[in-house]
C-alpha cells in the first residue's frame, strides 16, 4: 500500500503543470534575488520590475476601541499558543513611562510588542525611539481584545497570563 501511495504521489507531482505563473501575495520589497542559489540560470530569464515608491504599510490613525489606558491586574490564564512574550502600548503618556520602564526586562524574554493606539507618525516614531531595539509593530489589537476580554493597556502578555 506504502508503495502505491508514494508512486501515486510522484505521479501527481510530474504531472502538474509547472508553466503556472506566479501570484504574489505581499511583498515588502525587503527581498533579495534568489539567482545566486539556482545554478544554471540565464539572466533573460530574470524578470525586472520597477519599485513602488515606499509607503507606509499601516494606515493611521492606528486604534483599538475596546481599549484604552489603565490598570491592569495580575491574571494567571493560561496561553500556551503564545510562542513568546507579546506587550501592547498605547502612544499615552503611561505607556510611554511604562515602556521606558520594562525596556530592559522585555529585551531580556524577546517580547514583540504592538503599538496599538498612535493618532499620526509622530506617535509612531516616539514610540518607535523609546523602543529601540525592541521590535515594536503598529497595528490595532481588537482582536486579542475582543478574545481575551482585555480592555486596559499597557499589559504584557506571556504563556502565564497577562500582567503589567
Amino acid at each position: 500500500m506504502k508503495k502505491v501511495t508514494a508512486l501515486m504521489l510522484m505521479v501527481s507531482v510530474f504531472t502538474c503543470n509547472t508553466s503556472e505563473a506566479v501570484t504574489v501575495i505581499y511583498d515588502s520589497g525587503n527581498t533579495y534575488s534568489i539567482a545566486p542559489y539556482v545554478p544554471g540560470r540565464v539572466d533573460s530569464e530574470v524578470v525586472r520590475v520597477a519599485p513602488e515608491p515606499k509607503s507606509s504599510i499601516f494606515h493611521l490613525p492606528i486604534e483599538t476601541p475596546a481599549m484604552r489606558p489603565g490598570r491592569v491586574t495580575l491574571t494567571p490564564s493560561s496561553l500556551r499558543y503564545l510562542q513568546q512574550p507579546l506587550f501592547l502600548v498605547g502612544s499615552d503618556p503611561a505607556s510611554q513611562a511604562w515602556l521606558i520602564e520594562k525596556k530592559q526586562s522585555l529585551i531580556e524574554i524577546s517580547a514583540v510588542g504592538l503599538l496599538i493606539e498612535a493618532k499620526d507618525m509622530s506617535d509612531v516614531e516616539t514610540m518607535l525611539s523609546i523602543a529601540g531595539e525592541l521590535r515594536l509593530v503598529p497595528a490595532s489589537a481588537q482582536g486579542f481584545s475582543e478574545e481575551l476580554g482585555l480592555t486596559y493597556y499597557p499589559i504584557l502578555l506571556s504563556k502565564d497570563g497577562w500582567e503589567q
